[in-house]
């Protein structure tokens, strides 16, 4: 593999799949529990990283991707949940500043920071890591009263874990998320009481759940579509920002 490739991680296949898509020359690897793909991208060296979902497993996954193979930079993607009101699903927020627990996480790289901004046109946020999956419009209203006023912001779980594992090894990193549901809309499930031991979705017994209530099966549909839409949305950001140059 190149030196110097620019890793982009994600939680999930889904977030990536618009991304994984579109590279030149892809060559699949698998290294512990995350799937890569090393290819180009905007004529850009690039690690594709799908770590697994909950915190634990982006931790994990990231920690082994810096250890063994050398990157210039991270560039972390996935979807999220809107906080504040009237973020349409789809936008594309760029952190600003990543807040866990109620303290912040080391924050982007500036320089990095400035180009996604100028080059894909992402709308400056908070993202907030949250623990648990905010599924109910409450939750999220709960959340974003613990914000400064008029934040602009969306909840997920893995950011943090992914910018402390960049910033612990000095490796500049930037965040996109892509809105999936917005504040004011709750998820058709408590995804929360279909997580694992590690924190990760066990899609098994959301199949299972949807077979013993149909009524499901149109609303995940809807918001797996969404998904779809937001990783080809994360998609044009990246391809924007590594056409621009990087750092």
């Amino acid at each position: 593999m190149e030196s110097g490739a620019v890793a982009i991680l994600a939680a999930m296949g889904e977030e990536i799949a618009g991304l994984r898509s579109r590279l030149r020359g892809p060559r699949r690897l698998r290294v512990d529990r995350s799937d890569l793909v090393f290819g180009h991208l905007e004529g850009v060296p690039v690690l594709v990283a799908r770590t697994g979902d909950g915190a634990e497993n982006a931790a994990r996954g990231a920690a082994v991707l810096f250890d063994r193979f050398p990157v210039r930079g991270a560039v972390v993607v996935g979807i999220s949940g809107g906080l504040s009101p009237a973020l349409e699903p789809c936008t594309v927020l760029a952190a600003r500043d990543i807040i866990e627990c109620g303290r912040t996480v080391p924050p982007p790289d500036a320089v990095w920071l400035a180009r996604l901004l100028r080059d894909t046109g992402a709308t400056p946020a908070t993202f907030l890591s949250s623990r648990e999956l905010l599924c109910t419009v409450r939750a999220k209203q709960e959340a974003y009263a613990g914000l400064p006023p008029g934040s602009v912001a969306s909840v997920d779980v893995e950011s943090a874990a992914f910018a402390r594992a960049a910033a612990g090894r000095g490796i500049p990193y930037v965040a996109l998320r892509a809105v999936s549901d917005p504040a004011e809309e709750s998820l058709p499930l408590d995804f929360n009481t279909l997580r694992d031991g590690s924190g990760a979705i066990d899609r098994r017994r959301v199949a299972l759940r949807a077979l013993r209530r149909p009524g499901l099966v149109v609303p995940l549909w809807r918001l797996r579509r969404r998904a779809g839409l937001c990783s080809e949305a994360l998609r044009r950001a990246v391809s924007a920002l590594l056409a621009g140059g990087v750092p």
